[in-house]
């Protein structure tokens, strides 16, 4: 795959634009991996390249005045799912890859946006209504209509201005995690993002700061909630002494989900670890006849002076 990085140093590549992509190593048949090769545009580039087609161009204007790390990266195989990105991103942790889920209030058709990290987890659905600010028994489902420029598997949380429902359309608000937030801010990690209709290309960009430059430009829209909460079942089974408890989780918060992560890593695991305790031992301990002296004779003791201490 390739980066893709805007640099104010750099001169505009004029007619020569249109053909970059087309020597794109990761877009061609060579479809090369693991971030081989890096090209630096102004700034005029690379909007023409990614975001002026999906009127993204607020993206790189806040970006680009602040000089805050951002870039776009072409991947060799269409992906649909953040696993399926970090996967191609090499030793990328899903908790980097951002998703982002949108809801249909099904009485008003109102849409809504949840921006999270890929926990592993599916969010509370019990108290997601409540979260966005709806009635804790109003209905909410997968909504069947995306905002524009987007499709199911590259869903973002850049929206436009006629995507808002004061504006006409049907977004009414998109959410990030505040826990997440707070932790990300001090990470300072970036974290990739799905955009336009591409499915061979992602934004990165930090999750915090992505939060903030949406907050900018729509400070109405965008908010902060707690939403990877805790949630899990718990099975406690006892036999003959033996304890064996089975948690499932339906949603973890974001410090959890990283703690699951560094520990046991992604996908499936499984742990067991096996004892015995005086239950399980025989009616009569042996001792090998070669060890019996060793176990019944004591080991001589060592003279210590009485003003050791």
């Amino acid at each position: 795959m390739s980066i893709y990085r805007i640099s104010a140093g750099v001169p505009p590549l004029g007619s020569q634009i249109s053909s970059l992509l087309e020597a794109d190593p990761s877009l061609g048949a060579e479809k090369a991996g693991s971030l081989e090769r890096e090209f630096v545009l102004s700034k005029e580039d690379f909007d023409e390249l990614f975001f002026s087609k999906y009127r993204l161009k607020y993206i790189s204007d806040y970006f680009a005045e602040r000089r805050l790390d951002l870039r776009v990266v072409t991947h060799p195989e269409a992906t649909n799912t953040c696993y399926e990105k970090a996967d191609l991103l090499g030793n990328w942790s899903p908790l980097n890859v951002v998703k982002v889920l949108y809801l249909e209030h099904c009485p008003s058709g109102a849409a809504y946006g949840i921006a999270v990290p890929e926990t592993g987890c599916f969010i509370n659905r019990k108290t997601v209504g409540e979260i966005l600010g709806l009635g804790k028994s109003e209905p909410l489902a997968k909504a069947k209509v995306l905002p524009v420029n987007m499709s199911f598997g590259t869903c973002s949380p850049f929206v436009q201005e006629t995507d808002l429902v004061v504006r006409g359309g049907r977004v009414a608000k998109i959410v990030f995690d505040t826990e997440t937030l707070i932790a990300k801010k001090h990470e300072q990690h970036l974290d990739d993002f799905s955009f336009g209709l591409n499915h061979r290309m992602s934004v990165q960009m930090n999750y915090y700061h992505c939060y903030r430059m949406l907050k900018c430009r729509y400070p109405l829209l965008v908010a902060d909630e707690e939403i990877l909460t805790m949630l899990f079942t718990e099975r406690f089974c006892r036999t003959q002494g033996k304890i064996r408890v089975a948690y499932s989780f339906e949603s973890v918060s974001y410090r959890v989900a990283k703690f699951i992560h560094d520990t046991h890593g992604d996908g499936d695991v499984s742990i067991v670890n096996d004892y015995s305790d005086e239950l399980y031992l025989p009616d009569v301990l042996t001792v090998p006849a070669t060890a019996r002296s060793e176990v019944d004779e004591p080991a001589p003791c060592e003279h210590i002076a009485e003003d050791a201490f």
